[in-house]
């Protein structure tokens, strides 16, 4: 039922209730009321009596009527029995002329009411004036006016005042009423909501404490200084710390501090929160043991409704693994896999800083290189090879004092930079003359590899630091004196001269017919086959290659870096991309439609217009998004950082996918790396080639692939060139194959060839 309907039958029980008991009244009163008329011969008062009382009988039993209709009857009737009485009984009789209004101010309303009163009023004027009823007052005779219009008014008098305050109060109680039952209501309301809300609250601290995450909750102090007690920690920080609840809820977050825990960071955590301040952070911690771990802990302020700062959020998670994984790749890009040596991104970074400050600290570089390495590497193998240049690393670093800096190039190439060399150049040319030679006869002496002794020499060059000077001018200008020293015989020390810049003009030479060879057409892009565990093609790379006119081929890495120094790389890179889109056209029409990855310089990548420059290349060619990888490098993040993420994203979004080319020999930060949409890691070919022979070799390739699999991310072994190396990969996570192995870049007319031959042969175990 709806409430204006329990309001309906609410009212019509209060009626057929209040006609029940005046009928009952009525004939209690009017059975000896008749038996005295009929004595007295009053008949005309025994009708009256008898016609009220089956009036009000009917009404009674016509429950049907609308509820007006019978509260109108009602009152009707009684008036009919006032009437009846003043007009038989006599004057006295007026009271009863009370009870209409009385009745019509409770159940029908005010005004109704004062309709009835003025109703009685003119009853009793009208039998007064007529001589039916004449009022009885002291001192007026019965028949008067005046006495007639006395009575009138001071019934009116007093039956106003009584309606009035009858209705009024009667208003006040309604009133009273309702906003007794409005506030009950709402306290029913509260008592619902908050039950509810008691609900909601259990559900969400079960999950809390469910989560995997570790989390607490701390109340905010408003003094800063004080400390901010712990008043929740779930089920899984508690596991990570080894803490009870009992011995955490009531102390400070402090409590977790250690002596590995970095005082900046935690003073940086301290003075945001000072300040109200949300943040995230990287931190150790400390268990109940006193173990030391990382944690990645998202800090936020709670506040209630009024605005006011009540709380403290922390979220953490368990990063340890992630900072060995991020140490291991650190350890990867920075030094040498082989020697422990700084690798060549940690000699650049090194001289830049130096560079910065020659005009104080003078200093000199020297380039190493075995003299006729290659014939022991050829003769005894890679093995005995790898001791000798673990040996020679031995060597320069023990020859290395002070902040002098000793690395490993690559192959059989170390460099050592010298600093704090004092005088004018000569001085600093003689000293760094004097080290080089010392170096020189350290190396010449025997060593015994295997109870075989060997012995190897070594050819320097030289290069002092000069204000102005870059790190790429400096390193160069000492390859060039080494080469000088093994033009000159081997096993010597030669200082760089500026007659020796004819080297360098010849590579000015060669960046220019660089520009004029790609505007004659002499550079292309053949493409080397990708190849999955079961020896199918799965992909390819474009790779760019240069014959010049004269039929000489030029490597990509002479030219690549060429195009680099001089912007180049700009065009060269839209020009690939362009080459493959139409590459994956042809393909596609053939039926051999598979993804095609193009190298993406950081230069080229950074460029205002490049991602429009992809969407225009894919819009124009029909390639679909998903079909081309972008492969870059982990450096592309140096810089701005936020501004690449953010143009990576926006790729993705289109659908194309990104590659880390070389993956582990560059930048390897995996805070950055977890924002980029990566798709595919390639693992360096300088990797695979010590697998599965090397151990340190392959077991980076090993913490490569299980990465990546915890990331589901594809990778791509580079430089597969044994069955060996391809057996060891399919058994350890079967990656992608790429390398001579399988297929060696080609034209794309030979790779569509090489496509139909695959389709039609079956492949054979020795394929595999």
């Amino acid at each position: 039922m709806t409430p204006d309907s329990d309001i309906a039958h609410w009212r019509s029980e209060i009626i057929s209730r209040m006609i029940a008991i005046v009928l009952v009244l009525g004939i209690i009163t009017a059975v000896p009321s008749i038996v005295l008329a009929v004595r007295n011969d009053m008949w005309p008062m025994i009708a009256v009596d008898i016609v009220a009382l089956a009036w009000l009988g009917a009404l009674w039993r016509m429950r049907r009527l609308s509820y007006r209709a019978r509260v109108v009857n009602f009152i009707a009737i009684v008036f009919f029995a006032s009437i009846g009485l003043m007009i038989n009984v006599g004057y006295v009789a007026q009271v009863f002329l009370m009870a209409p209004s009385v009745f019509a101010v409770v159940l029908l309303g005010m005004r109704p009411a004062l309709v009835a009163v003025a109703g009685s009023g003119l009853v009793i004027l009208t039998l007064g004036l007529t001589g039916l009823a004449r009022p009885e007052l002291a001192g007026f005779p019965p028949e008067g006016f005046v006495a007639t219009i006395l009575a009138t008014l001071n019934f009116l008098f007093i039956g106003s005042m009584i309606t009035l305050c009858c209705g009024t109060l009667l208003q006040k109680v309604t009133k009273s009423l309702a906003d007794l039952q409005q506030f009950a209501g709402s306290l029913e309301e509260g008592k619902n909501a908050l039950h509810a809300a008691n609900a909601e609250l259990r559900l969400t601290a079960a999950a809390v404490a469910q989560l995997n995450d570790r989390v607490i909750i701390a109340r905010a102090s408003t003094d800063p200084s004080r400390p901010q007690p712990i008043i929740f920690a779930n089920d899984a920080f508690l596991r990570g710390t080894g803490f009870t609840r009992e011995e955490v809820l009531g102390r400070s977050m402090t409590m977790f501090s250690g002596p590995e825990t970095d005082p900046v960071e935690a003073a940086r955590i301290a003075s945001h929160m000072a300040r109200g301040e949300g943040l995230s952070s990287e931190l150790q911690i400390h268990a109940k043991s006193g173990a030391a771990h990382w944690v990645e802990l998202d800090i936020s302020p709670f506040r209630d409704e009024t605005g006011a700062h009540t709380h403290w959020v922390i979220v953490g998670r368990d990063i340890s693994e992630r900072k060995k994984a991020a140490n291991a790749i650190h350890q990867l890009a920075y030094y040498d896999v082989l020697t422990g040596l700084p690798n060549r991104r940690r000699l650049m970074e090194q001289l830049n800083a130096r560079l910065a400050q020659a005009g104080s600290a003078h200093g000199a570089l020297l380039f190493i290189d075995l003299d006729h390495f290659k014939y022991v590497n050829d003769a005894r193998g890679h093995a005995t090879g790898d001791d000798l240049l673990r040996n020679t690393a031995q060597v320069i670093s023990s020859l290395v004092r002070g902040d002098d800096m000793a690395a490993r190039l690559g192959g059989d190439e170390f460099v050592v930079l010298l600093t704090g060399i004092a005088g004018d150049d000569a001085a600093v040319a003689a000293a760094a003359t004097a080290r080089a030679q010392a170096i020189g006869m350290a190396l010449a002496r025997e060593v015994a590899i295997d109870s075989q002794h060997y012995s190897t020499s070594a050819s320097i060059g030289i290069a002092l630091l000069r204000p102005g000077q870059s790190a790429d001018d400096l390193l160069r200008e000492a390859d060039t004196a080494m080469y000088r020293a093994k033009a000159n015989g081997r096993n010597g020390v030669a200082l760089f001269e500026s007659t020796m810049r004819a080297e360098m003009e010849e590579r000015l030479t060669l960046e220019r017919d660089l520009a004029n060879g790609f505007r004659r057409g002499e550079l292309s892009m053949h493409l080397q086959l990708q190849f999955d565990a079961d020896a199918r093609p799965a992909g390819a790379e474009l790779l760019m290659r240069w014959r010049r006119a004269d039929g000489r081929m030029v490597p990509p890495d002479v030219f690549i870096p060429l195009a680099e120094t001089t912007g180049l790389i700009v065009q060269l890179g839209e020009w690939a991309l362009r080459q493959a889109c139409l590459a994956w056209q042809q393909l596609a029409a053939l039926g051999h439609a598979m993804p095609l990855s193009v190298n993406v310089s950081p230069t080229q990548f950074r460029q205002a217009d490049f991602v429009a420059t992809v969407q225009r290349q894919l819009a124009e060619t029909g390639m679909p998004p998903d079909q081309l990888i972008l492969e870059v490098t982990e450096g592309i993040v140096v810089g701005d950082r936020d501004g690449t993420i953010a143009r990576m994203q926006e790729l993705a979004g289109m659908g194309v996918r990104f590659s880390i080319d070389d993956f582990g020999t560059g930048y390897s930060n995996l805070a950055y790396l977890k924002r980029m949409p990566l798709y595919e890691l390639k693992i360096d070919k300088s990797f695979i080639h010590e697998t599965p022979g090397d151990a340190d070799g392959t077991a980076i390739v090993r913490s490569i692939l299980a990465m990546a699999a915890q990331l589901r991310l594809r990778v791509v072994a580079e430089g597969v060139e044994s069955q060996e190396q391809a057996r060891y990969l399919t058994a350890n996570g079967a990656p992608h194959m790429q390398g001579f192995l399988f297929a060696r870049p080609k034209p794309l007319a030979d790779v569509l060839a090489e496509l139909a031959r695959l389709g039609e042969a079956v492949p054979d175990e020795a394929g595999r």
